[in-house]
């Protein structure tokens, strides 16, 4: 999984996570999707129009990670690049995920950075399913 595709873009600075107060008592983050992210996530899903994803960002158990071999973010970009050229999951798989949510709890997940290949220290998890 590590020899996928680089994409180099410019370095930010992303929004603070919000902090989110689970059910389980539990503490979560919201990753907060940033401009160059969304683009990101559009060229690679072929999606002409990036404001049609219109997800916020994403529910994780952590923080980001700064990646130790460039200096980006971890961010819901490089989830969709490592699973879309990983061959886990496809592009129509993806885009319904990121417009109608998840349908399931999801495993951990490594994350290789998609600027410079570095593999961020752990797994990262998901928020689960809150109970109705």
């Amino acid at each position: 999984m590590h020899s996928l595709p680089l994409h180099q873009l410019p370095l930010e600075t992303p929004s603070p996570s919000e902090v989110l107060d689970l059910h389980s008592g539990a503490t979560g983050y919201r990753w907060i999707l940033s401009d160059t992210e969304r683009g990101h996530i559009a060229d690679m899903l072929d999606v002409e129009n990036k404001d049609l994803l219109t997800v916020r960002g994403n529910r994780m158990m952590q923080g980001r990670a700064i990646c130790m071999g460039c200096g980006k973010h971890s961010g819901l970009d490089d989830l969709v690049h490592n699973a879309l050229y990983a061959g886990i999951h496809g592009r129509d798989f993806m885009l319904d995920v990121l417009l109608n949510g998840a349908k399931n709890d999801s495993p951990g997940h490594e994350i290789v950075c998609s600027g410079c290949g570095t593999v961020h220290e752990g797994l990262f998890w998901w928020i689960p399913s809150d109970p109705w």
